[in-house]
């Protein structure tokens, strides 16, 4: 357990770094847009595709990050007011439906990416390269994917093994 327990803890590491990269990198973006729609009445035309595409990988890599530190469902509130004997038990099972729902979202989002790679869409164009629709949307699977595997972890993980978000 401790094997992957330390494997986990090094893609939380990743997540994060994901994370604050994309914002910096939305963040400096964004602001460019700004300038070059203010000064030069134009902007980079392909940038608001990318930005928007950026919003949604931080968004979904954040979800991941939120379900390893057990801030991501409702069920959580539930079982934060329950009385103390059954906290552990309903944990337990908001872990398990988590976890369930998790695994149904990947399916569909798996689908969902085989098939835009399949009719070959393109997401949005960078000059003349167009990029394909799967590949900007293929942390959709992922994100489900690692909620359902923090969530997993996360049964199994002891008390005196949860460390904050930072």
């Amino acid at each position: 357990m401790r094997v992957l327990l330390n494997i986990e803890n090094h893609i939380v590491k990743a997540e994060k770094a994901l994370v604050v990269g994309l914002i910096f990198a939305m963040v400096a973006l964004s602001f460019m847009q700004v300038l070059l729609r203010i000064f030069f009445h134009s902007g980079i035309v392909w940038l608001d595709p990318l930005l928007r595409h950026m919003v949604l990988w931080a968004g979904l890599t954040g979800a991941a990050l939120a379900a390893r530190y057990s801030h991501h469902f409702a069920l959580e509130t539930f079982v934060k007011l329950a009385p103390k004997a059954m906290r552990r038990p309903l944990e337990t099972f908001a872990d398990i439906f988590t976890a369930a729902a998790s695994g149904l979202l990947f399916y569909a989002a798996y689908k969902f990416i085989r098939d835009e790679f399949a009719a070959g869409s393109i997401a949005f164009y960078i000059g003349h390269l167009g990029v394909p629709g799967g590949w900007a949307e293929i942390i959709i699977p992922a994100a489900f994917a690692l909620i359902g595997v923090h969530t997993v972890i996360g049964i199994f993980r002891p008390e005196d093994h949860f460390e904050g978000p930072f």
